[in-house]
């Protein structure tokens, strides 16, 4: 099926025909909002989907492309780290050899400023909102005494210290798969070499797929040790940029910046058993 102007999905892959632009993903004119993308959320137990949407761009990411598509300084950015704002260990501003060779996405946060606080609706994204340090949700939040084993840390990063409660804090994740590309036509056959003299009237498209999880693990202990369980939520998602430098055996990620953000309904951690799963892909 071709899909015209004015035709689209929406989030719940129902067909929209009269301008239902806000919860369309385009299939042909890509997202005004930034690269075009769709992210699905399942149930880890069950594989339900319980939400699907598109991510938007984050000036970080736009800065990003625009010097490296044109081989402009990487002093060109502006926008602040979570590694100085949210006072993560063992920071070192990158140099242009770091920052160049080895900046890439590979690590994701989540936070509690993607709706309110009982809705069920979410907040529009803004490329110049981030998650603000204050809002992130530790994945693991350990005593000091009993902090992480060492194949733990590779793993979770963006180790903070939460002195005053006695406690390391470690508010980002690594994927669970790497980045995979593929070069599709609209029905999934691979192009190749010879695409430009297909005669078809598929769309050639271009894919960057992964995946992450937020697992029964995670997030909880950070509620459970200060406003309680019944308070545990997390309602939005960020891919953020860094480069890894290695201290005393553990990688500490460097100048991690957002590149995209999702928002969703509150998913929340009172219930002990529920686990996520986000399946991530970006069309170029």
């Amino acid at each position: 099926m071709r899909f015209q102007d004015g035709i689209g999905l929406n989030e719940d892959f129902t067909m929209w025909s009269h301008g239902n632009e806000e919860n369309c993903i385009r299939l042909t004119n890509g997202d005004p909002r930034g690269l075009r993308t769709k992210i699905v959320v399942r149930d880890h137990e069950t594989g339900a989907i319980v939400f699907v949407g598109h991510n938007k761009t984050m000036l970080p990411a736009s800065e990003f492309m625009a010097m490296h598509m044109f081989k402009l300084p990487v002093s060109s950015f502006l926008t602040p780290t979570y590694n100085t704002r949210a006072q993560l260990e063992e920071n070192q501003i990158g140099t242009s050899n770091d920052i160049g060779d080895q900046y890439k996405v590979q690590l994701f946060c989540m936070g509690t400023s993607g709706c309110g606080r009982g809705s069920l609706i979410k907040y529009e994204v803004s490329n110049k909102k981030w998650i603000a340090p204050e809002d992130l949700v530790p994945f693991q939040y350990v005593p000091k005494t009993k902090d992480l084993n060492t194949t733990e840390r590779g793993i979770y990063f963006g180790r903070k210290n939460y002195d005053t409660q006695g406690f390391w804090g470690y508010l980002f994740k690594k994927f669970d798969s790497n980045p995979v590309i593929k070069k599709v036509l609209e029905d999934g056959t691979p192009w190749g070499g010879s695409i430009y003299s297909d005669s078809s009237e598929l769309e050639a498209q271009v894919i960057v797929t992964t995946s992450f999880s937020v697992s029964k693990s995670d997030g909880r202990d950070y509620f459970i040790e200060t406003t309680g369980i019944n308070d545990g939520r997390f309602n939005c998602i960020e891919l953020c940029f860094a480069w890894p430098r290695v201290v005393g055996g553990y990688t500490y990620y460097q100048d991690i910046r957002p590149a995209t953000r999702l928002n969703f309904p509150n998913k929340v951690f009172s219930d002990l058993g529920a686990s996520w799963d986000f399946s991530y892909s970006i069309y170029f």
